[in-house]
């Protein structure tokens, strides 16, 4: 029985390459590999155009096609009948098809230049199975991976909320978020970035499954997945993402030998030293972009369809949950304030003694930045907030403080509307517990801290 394209989505996930053949109108075959086939709707799918010009050409000449897919849990080649119909350069598909091949691109730093150039969409006119059939990835020992049952139940879901109602801090509601990903539904590498105070960047500022906790880690927009999200909108999903990584990696030195693409850095890759699969979706609030959460694996077909669709309509509770507990969080500290005299603090604060370990904190205030004992630390406003916590324990002796003298405090140019200092409050403690332990901002209670120190300071402040 002839599948139905639907029923071969599998096939589209770009796991393992797809060829292409076509044919002159004298009759000479041409076959290459393509980028991506997608699928469009029962009857027609989409070719990625990018580089092949011999296979635009005789496709200008003779409007069929053949393209051989693959399905990663079966191992079964499928062949399609193609007729050309058109190539479309925007809308809706070409935005989709390109969002996934600039995701893989900004990795190597071809953002803008290994990119799409159109979608080009074909009738499927038969489909037909290959005559080989090889073992399944899933199956096999190129993942090893056994297709799960679906982990995003009713079930499932009402755990992940019965957690989220129970956070009562920002802090417990993104580690209870990443922890309900791993232990609920199986998604043991994951991270939530933030927006910073600069425009079109995000900040890390919780994380799951990394040696490092990456707190304070600045993904700028369009900058790998969590970039591309941010910038779009929009969810994105890629599998087989090494192989796609390889040969975005391969057209950009091939560019660079041409003169045709400067010798740069390469973007560094967030988690996973060699991520096969990526899924990233945008935590938005009626159009506001509240954060960007990333769950990866070094499995290639970890993330299914059914999977992207679940963890996109989870992303839009969790991001009313966010920005619930932010707004929340910044209505008790103002309500429940309270300032704490100075000669009270001066005398908590007073704990220096002969003998104790020494670090220098340098503060560079043109870049607003802290550097530990010659090692950044952090920047931006976390930055300045610890400069001054430091320079008013040391002028005041004051060990406690409060959010609201914080907002009340003009030398930190908090803006008037959304400051989010309880994120850059939680993004300074943790970037603080993984870089320099000594330094501490500890909870008092709602809208209350203190600054603890395991050594003695020395403040350096620099141009």
């Amino acid at each position: 029985m002839t599948p139905s394209l639907d029923t071969l989505a599998p096939c589209f996930q770009g796991l393992i390459p797809a060829m292409l053949f076509t044919c002159s109108a004298t009759g000479t075959p041409n076959a290459a590999y393509l980028s991506h086939v997608d699928y469009v709707d029962p009857t027609h799918v989409a070719l990625s155009f990018q580089f092949f010009n011999k296979s635009r050409r005789n496709i200008a000449e003779n409007p069929k096609a053949t393209v051989r897919v693959l399905n990663p849990d079966t191992g079964q080649g499928w062949l399609l009948s193609l007729r050309f119909v058109r190539s479309e350069t925007s809308g809706a598909l070409f935005d989709r098809m390109a969002l996934r091949i600039e995701s893989i691109a900004s990795y190597c730093g071809l953002k803008g230049i290994f990119r799409l150039l159109a979608a080009d969409v074909y009738e499927v006119v038969a489909v037909r199975p290959a005559e080989e059939c090889g073992a399944s990835l899933h199956a096999g020992s190129v993942s090893g991976h056994v297709p799960a049952d679906p982990v995003f139940t009713m079930q499932a879901l009402q755990h992940m909320s019965v957690r989220i109602h129970a956070a009562e801090s920002l802090e417990q509601l993104l580690d209870s978020i990443l922890a309900g990903l791993a232990e609920i539904y199986g998604f043991t590498h994951s991270m939530l970035a933030l927006p910073a105070e600069e425009p079109n960047v995000l900040v890390t500022v919780a994380s799951r499954g990394y040696s490092e906790n990456g707190a304070g880690a600045e993904v700028r927009f369009g900058e790998g997945i969590m970039g591309m999200v941010a910038e779009a909108r929009k969810p994105i999903r890629i599998s087989g993402l090494l192989r796609g990584m390889l040969y975005a990696q391969a057209v950009k030195t091939r560019a660079q030998l041409s003169g045709v693409h400067a010798f740069d850095a390469r973007v560094a890759l967030p988690g996973l030293p060699n991520p096969e699969s990526q899924l990233g979706i945008p935590l938005l609030v009626r159009g506001e972009l509240v954060g960007v959460l990333c769950v990866e694996s070094e499995v290639p077909y970890r993330f299914h369809e059914d999977d992207k669709t679940s963890v996109e309509l989870l992303g839009s509770y969790l991001a009313i949950a966010i920005q619930h507990i932010q707004l929340h969080e910044r209505a008790e500290a103002a309500a429940s304030a309270i300032v704490v005299e100075p000669a009270a603090a001066k005398a908590v604060a007073a704990c220096s003694s002969p003998g104790r370990a020494v670090c220098d904190v340098v503060f560079y205030k043109t870049d607003e930045c802290i550097l530990v004992d010659g090692e950044y630390l952090i920047r931006s406003l976390p930055a300045k907030i610890l400069w001054r916590l430091l320079r008013r324990r040391t002028t005041e002796g004051r060990a406690e403080f409060t959010n609201r003298e914080l907002r009340l405090d003009k030398s930190l140019n908090l803006p008037e509307w959304k400051d989010n200092l309880e994120t850059r409050l939680l993004l300074l403690r943790r970037r603080l517990a993984e870089k320099c332990p000594d330094i501490r901002l500890a909870p008092r209670g709602r809208g209350r801290f203190a600054l603890e120190l395991g050594s003695d300071v020395v403040l350096v402040e620099r141009p």
